[in-house]
């Protein structure tokens, strides 16, 4: 089923068995009529053609490339239309059309949409006959210096990324164009244990040529299916009218709470369209939850009147083989590794992500930042039109996602940076247009959605000048202490966030991270590593980094979120670094699976490897579970008869060491201040196989380190 049609209740709907050519179907007494566009046909040169499903990205397969192709592509549905079909509003919802595309109905100009990630519906019934019917969407990728993203550190991928669905209403219906994907905003601005509103929003339109009376009723249902408020609105709706709007404020006695991951309450929000003799003519509902927050400057984040620090990852919407064209089942199952990690907070960069994905975060608790796709460049050249776009791209985001409960947070834009911007895209960066646009963009944000926080991602506070009086309620920063600068000075973090919390107020971290190639392995002593090789990214070095940032995050109380960079390691065509693999510290051998790629990942792009930190962190947040897991366990060789020191990341209250079957160290209780991070005395290992056991807690964890002579054997290398 598609993310658009399960905003609507199942007795509305009716699918067609989709071939090449879908009829329109559904319950016609009912009012509404939906089709899931499943499968198009598809060409690059509209000349061979072949059968595609949606979601569909053509950049699936050569995304992972120096150069993946950056052009048209087009898709084509036949949809056959009866004599009874036509004479009401038709409408074609499209999901996501990367990055941006035109839409032709019967050879006929219809419209051109700019912004690759945002659900939008068009008006088709003005260009629709009797029988068959051709819509012809072409989707184009090239880099536009008008149309954000212009340059970036993710591809830009092209294609139906996101479902298609076609919407048949009667003649008075809830209009889409100001109200979004699911065509009702719901908002919830008081929220106490006493007393919760949730105020109610749609258009109705008229396609009749003289005014129509209807009736309205707002309706919210708890999760147990009984109803907790409703209100019933008569209607006079003006002829012609593409939308009128109605409004009414709801009110629950002693409301559920959505609580994060504790108890994420929810709702359901529905919106009834009536004929003045009690007929049906159309139906959406959504769902929401009620909870209050706040973000204090020093005391951090609140959550329904607790301090509730949010600690997570950021997410980029990809997968291996896929691109940016996942469907629901794909994300199920990334989001099964997310609650394993048992993290609190998503940021979901660096654009709009599938609206599933907000509904998952939704049921399960998990606050999210969401941002429209500005990022790097703002040039002095920039043309009107980029800005208006940026605004467009706002606008259509707040639309289809306002009644996420797990949406706290709008971005408006991510390193708008000296070093970032492309001079020769727009010239060099305009500091003062970027200050500027913000605060418009603050505005329209207030203007459309009150009561939740709007602020910006930066990365460059020190270099330029002006931002300290950027419009927001709040700033995040994105700082690489020990990665990109201050090598061998991870500390370096809690001084930069100090003084960036005394000049932004109200502070986040929105990226932090470093490349970690979980088959890039050594036994040296990292500690004072000053330069990392950009072939070389060890996993050693990457555990080194997070614990310090844990252990340093977890004093900066005045933190709302921090989110490290990122979930899963993802492909940028113009990356070529880490991608030198060894075993064993001395050996290493170039694989090219791993060019091309960010691999900052706590997970491969394939979800088949969890690295190391991805441990640390599941130790750190997820409390249902104990964890034990020893690090470095792709190190298959060491030093014979040098010490080893064994590293665990574990919740449990004592650990037990074993080597080859033999109890060698116990620790009654975590001997690092994270409560996690677990060194055991040096043991020194034999030659030949070294079984490693630990225990604590009810769980365990097994490895083997081959003992040998690493220098004897690089000798032979050499020699060979």
């Amino acid at each position: 089923m598609n993310t658009k049609t399960k905003s609507f209740p199942l007795a509305l709907l009716a699918f067609a068995a989709m071939t090449a050519c879908g009829k329109i179907a559904g319950d016609q007494n009912m009012g509404t009529a939906s089709i899931g566009l499943e499968t198009w046909k598809f060409s690059k040169d509209s000349s061979s053609w072949e059968e595609v499903t949606l979601p569909h990205c053509y950049n699936a397969q050569d995304g992972h490339s120096p150069a993946y192709y950056r052009g048209k592509a087009f898709y084509v549905k036949e949809i056959e239309f009866k004599k009874k079909d036509l004479g009401t509003p038709v409408y074609l919802l499209l999901e996501g059309a990367a990055q941006q595309s035109d839409l032709n109905v019967n050879g006929k100009f219809v419209s051109h949409h700019q912004g690759g990630y945002n659900a939008f519906y068009t008006r088709l019934d003005p260009y629709l006959k009797e029988g068959l019917n051709t819509i012809e969407v072409s989707c184009d990728n090239h880099e536009d210096m008008n149309v954000p993203p212009v340059t970036s550190d993710f591809n830009k991928n092209g294609g139906l990324v996101n479902p298609a669905s076609l919407l048949k209403l009667k003649k008075l219906y809830f209009a889409p164009e100001s109200y979004g994907l699911y065509r009702l905003h719901v908002s919830t601005p008081e929220v106490s244990p006493e007393k919760a509103t949730a105020m109610f929003e749609a258009a109705v339109g008229n396609v009749c040529e003289t005014d129509g009376k209807v009736s309205v009723i707002f309706r919210l249902t708890d999760a147990e299916g009984k109803i907790a408020a409703e209100k019933k609105i008569r209607l006079r709706v003006t002829a012609l009218s593409e939308g009128d709007k109605v409004s009414a404020v709801l009110e629950v006695a002693k409301p559920h709470l959505w609580d994060g991951l504790k108890a994420p309450y929810l709702y359901k929000a529905t919106a009834v369209l009536e004929s003045k003799n009690g007929k049906i003519l159309d139906m959406t509902e959504t769902k929401v939850g009620f909870r209050s927050y706040s973000f204090d400057k020093d005391k951090g984040f609140m959550l329904n009147g607790r301090p509730y620090p949010l600690r997570g990852v950021a997410e980029h919407q990809d997968m291996d083989g896929k691109a940016l064209a996942m469907d629901k089942e794909d994300f199920e199952g990334d989001y099964e590794i997310i609650k394993e990690l048992g993290c609190n907070f998503l940021r979901l960069a660096h654009y709009p992500h599938n609206d599933y994905e907000y509904r998952l975060c939704d049921s399960l608790g998990l606050v999210v930042q969401t941002e429209i796709p500005w990022v790097n460049v703002c040039g002095l050249r920039a043309e009107e039109s980029y800005f208006m776009n940026i605004e467009s791209q706002f606008r259509e985001m707040v639309a289809n996602l306002y009644n996420h409960p797990s949406i706290v947070f709008w971005g408006f834009w991510n390193e708008l940076a000296s070093w970032a911007n492309n001079e020769a895209a727009q010239g060099a960066l305009d500091a003062e247009k970027v200050v500027s646009q913000t605060e418009k963009l603050y505005g329209i944000a207030k203007e459309l959605d009150p009561y939740r926080l709007a602020g910006v991602t930066d990365c460059t506070i020190y270099r330029d000048p002006g931002y300290e009086n950027i419009k927001g309620d709040f700033f995040s920063e994105n700082r690489y202490n020990g990665w990109y600068y201050s090598m061998g000075n991870f500390e370096a973090f809690t001084l930069d966030m100090d003084e960036i919390h005394a000049k932004m107020g109200p502070t986040n971290v929105a990226e932090y991270g470093a490349g970690v190639n979980p088959f890039c392995h050594t036994s040296a002593d990292l500690s004072d590593l000053k330069v990392i090789d950009a072939g070389k990214h060890f996993e050693e070095y990457g555990n080194l980094f997070h614990e310090s940032h844990v252990r340093q995050i977890s004093k900066l109380d005045y933190l709302g979120f921090s989110s490290l960079w990122i979930l899963f390691d993802f492909p940028v065509a113009a990356r070529q670094e880490g991608f030198m693999d060894s075993d064993d510290g001395v050996h290493f051998s170039p694989n090219e699976a791993r060019k091309y790629m960010n691999d900052k990942g706590l997970v491969t792009r394939d979800r088949k490897v969890k690295k190391d930190v991805f441990y640390l962190y599941k130790s750190l947040w997820n409390h249902d579970v104990t964890t034990v897991y020893i690090t470095s366990r792709r190190l298959l060789k060491v030093q014979a008869g040098k010490p080893y020191s064994v590293k665990v990341y574990s919740n449990a209250p004592s650990l037990k060491l074993y080597v080859n079957g033999g109890l060698v160290q116990i620790l009654d209780s975590c001997p690092d201040e994270t409560g996690v991070i677990w060194t055991f005395a040096p043991v020194k290992l034999g030659e030949g196989l070294n079984k490693i056991r630990v225990e604590g807690g009810g769980a365990s964890d097994e490895v083997s380190l081959e003992g040998t002579d690493l220098a004897r054997e690089a000798e032979a290398r050499q020699g060979a």
